[in-house]
């Protein structure tokens, strides 16, 4: 073969051999991505339990998961140093949004607190030769992203606490769901973020959902103060109705 044609074969072959690595480097990115957005989802299922099970059993069941997802996290990792930290995050960036989910919701849940982008760096950080350092990268958008799927997720409790008569945890959705309305029409005030003003409809709508239980409780308790027991009696309800229960 000409030294010519080699030289152009040696450099083709070189580009194949680099893009390989890049497609198949990707795949394993979005691979780790799937399985952390899975496992994620199941620490909310978990999580949603918490009207159903002890606050121990299911804090504990998570904290178990939540292992599981740093293991997932180091293994994305070993993928993702240097400059692919921002190569790679679009394929990373689901799982990590899931994940700021789910601790977003365990931190709401036992804290009755929204959890900082600071918090989420530091429960991916682990100590390394006596370095504490981040798994991944998050970036604003990431967290901003993470934290709006919340509503749904405080919605979903706040039903489940309806069902259990729970008047304070109904309060308790209610003023953290206006606070984070509050906080991203502020974001949104100042800057653009496409993905996120998408979100915005579905967290109005938990939102109102959840006024609208809270102030039916609320009617409904006013409403049963004012009950007089005698009218429970047949008795009672026949003389209010003007029957005759002969």
């Amino acid at each position: 073969m000409e030294p010519r044609k080699q030289q152009v074969m040696t450099t083709f072959l070189a580009y194949r051999n680099t893009l390989d690595a890049h497609y198949d480097q990707r795949e394993r990115v979005i691979k780790c991505s799937r399985d952390i957005t899975a496992l994620s989802k199941k620490m909310v299922f978990s999580l949603l339990r918490i009207t159903q099970d002890s606050p121990e059993k299911v804090f504990k069941d998570v904290e178990f998961k939540h292992n599981q997802v740093l293991e997932l996290f180091a293994k994305m990792s070993k993928e993702m140093q240097g400059s692919n930290a921002m190569k790679y995050n679009r394929q990373a960036t689901p799982g990590i949004q899931e994940y700021i989910e789910a601790v977003g919701l365990w931190r709401f849940l036992q804290y009755n607190e929204l959890i900082t982008k600071k918090q989420v760096l530091e429960s991916l950080t682990i100590e390394s030769d006596g370095n504490a350092t981040p798994l991944v990268s998050v970036t604003d958008e990431d967290y901003l992203l993470g934290i709006s799927d919340l509503p749904g997720e405080v919605n979903r409790y706040c039903i489940n606490s309806i069902g259990k008569g729970d008047r304070e945890a109904v309060s308790k959705c209610l003023a953290f769901l206006r606070m984070l309305k509050e906080g991203v029409s502020l974001v949104l005030s100042v800057r653009k973020y496409n993905n996120l003003e998408k979100k915005v409809p579905v967290l109005n709508s938990s939102l109102e959902k959840i006024e609208k239980a809270f102030y039916s409780m609320t009617i409904r308790e006013c409403e049963m103060e004012n009950i007089n027991p005698a009218t429970i009696s047949p008795s009672g309800i026949a003389a209010e109705c003007n029957m005759d229960t002969s």
